[in-house]
Formats: structure tokens, sequence, C-alpha cells
């Protein structure tokens, strides 16, 4: 399965970005570093890649083609590997504390799962506030473990932030940074996934797919006063969309507007201002709102 979750332009073109980078279509092995803002999409972009690509059993082994990775607080460099080799096995043997044994256990693993592509989410936990010489390190880490796997591409997903990662210089802490970006040469461009627009065929895509898969009436165009609701309650981000229709359908009322009403109290905002509440909020309001957003 080639598609995306749904028709958005720059989720085909991360898509289509990614496909190329994993199956090496380049002429070196280069990796990819998407951002975007919280909601817009990311990890659900690695869940859908993700099962286009399923684990399979042999008699001898398990193979994994692709891995996916969800970073937590990350403070150290073996801190990041061990989060790597965790996606395999709790096993990790002595002398954890020193990053070569780890990389070697990791290097070991990645071969006899047979990976071909790691997805490491919001990446930005393994950067400091300022940059400096743990965030180097972990650049250092991550350059390190491309290096040392060849044939694996990477995939690193995570919040504006993380884009420092490809725009570290490099030097010792008593002198001026060097021009040398350690992890840029071996990336593509830094790729980023943007909130969805009202009123376009993409936001009706993006609502059908989360109606569907909560089991709630599809929209068309006839719907388009609710469509725009949806848009000023969620701001175009996709992880809110998820989470008003997850809470939606927990609610017994039998008119969808209201179930709406009642989620966005309960799951987004609890204060006076409801997009779905027709009666502090007309259609020309909500257009009116859409408009203000637009040309900020």
């Amino acid at each position: 399965m080639n598609k995306t979750m749904f028709d958005h332009p720059s989720l085909n073109q991360c898509n289509a970005l990614l496909k190329r980078v994993h199956h090496k279509r380049f002429d070196a092995n280069f990796s990819l570093l998407i951002t975007g803002l919280s909601g817009t999409g990311k990890s659900y972009f690695a869940a859908s890649y993700l099962k286009q690509y399923p684990s399979s059993n042999t008699p001898e082994l398990k193979v994994r083609p692709v891995v996916y990775v969800k970073l937590t607080e990350t403070r150290t460099a073996v801190d990041l590997l061990l989060q790597i080799v965790k996606a395999f096995t709790n096993v990790v043997g002595n002398n954890v504390n020193k990053a070569h044994f780890v990389q070697d256990r990791l290097t070991v693993l990645l071969r006899e799962h047979r990976v071909e592509l790691i997805i490491i989410d919001e990446v930005q936990e393994c950067l400091t506030d300022i940059d400096g010489i743990t965030s180097q390190r972990m650049a250092k880490q991550i350059a390190a473990l491309l290096d040392n796997n060849p044939n694996i591409a990477l995939m690193m997903l995570g919040t504006p932030v993380a884009g420092r990662l490809l725009r570290l210089k490099y030097g010792k802490s008593t002198e001026r940074l060097k021009g040398e970006e350690q992890l840029s040469r071996r990336f593509m461009a830094e790729q980023q996934l943007q909130i969805i627009p009202s009123r376009c065929q993409c936001w009706i895509n993006c609502c059908n797919y989360f109606a569907k898969k909560y089991r709630f009436p599809t929209f068309s165009l006839d719907d388009k006063q609710l469509l725009n609701r949806l848009h000023i309650a969620t701001e175009g981000r996709m992880g809110l969309l998820n989470k008003l229709f997850s809470v939606a359908q927990i609610f017994e009322q039998s008119h969808f507007p209201k179930k709406l009403e009642d989620a966005y109290l309960a799951s987004i905002n609890s204060s006076a201002f409801n997009p779905f509440n027709t009666d502090m909020l007309g259609d020309d309001d909500i257009l009116a709102l859409l408009e203000s957003r637009e040309f900020q």
C-alpha cells in the first residue's frame, strides 16, 4: 500500500520522500527529518507507514523491516541507543553505561531482524534547551548509528525545535563552533508537516478519515458549516481531531453536533467558548474566525 492516510500535499510529499529514502533511491544512503507542530499528524504518519511494512516470523527469527521508537526524556547518547535497543528486547546485558558496547549490541539486533528503516518519534527529546556539548553528542551518536549501519535508513520526527539537529555547528567549548555539520550531509532537507487549511477538500478528507475510524457519518460539502466549526475547534490539527472524535463517541446524545459540543468541553477546552454552540457563535461568526486565522 503506497497511499498515505488521505490526500494532503505535505503528507504526500513526506510519504514520497520517505519511500525513496527507505528503498535507497539515491546514490547515497540519506535519512530524513520531518518536523511539525504538535498535533499535525507526525505520529499518525509514522503509524500509517509502519502498517505498510508489518513484521513477519520465520522459524529462526522475527523480521522487522521498519522499527518504530518513541523517545522519552533522553539525557545521554547511551539513553538514545538503549531506547532503540528496547524496541527489540529488554535484555541489554552488562556495560549499558558505555556507548560503544550498546552500539555493538544494537548493530547485532538490527542485522538479526533485517531492519531497513528506523523511525524515531519525538526526537526533540534528545536535545537540551540550549545547543551545547550534550546536543552535539546526541547528533554525533545519530551520525555514528548511520555510519555503523550503512544499509539502514533513519526517519526522525519531532517538533520544529528538532530542526536544530541538522543545524548544529561543531567545535571545542573553548572556541567558536566550526562550520562542519555532522548530520546535515547525511540527511535530506528538513520536511514539514503543515496544519490542514480550512474550506478545502483536504480538510474534508481528514475529517472523513477520523469519522470512519470512530464510526461517525462521513462529511460532504453540504456539511460545510459543521466542517468549519470542526476546524475552529481543532485548529486544523489531526491530533486534536482524533481526540475530539474519540471522546465524542462515548456520549449518548443522538444529535452529532451535540456530541461534538460536549466532547469539546470535556477534552479540548472547558471554557465558555465552544465553536459547536450555535447560540453563542453563528455561522457568520465562525467564518470570521476562520478568516482572521488565515490572515495571521
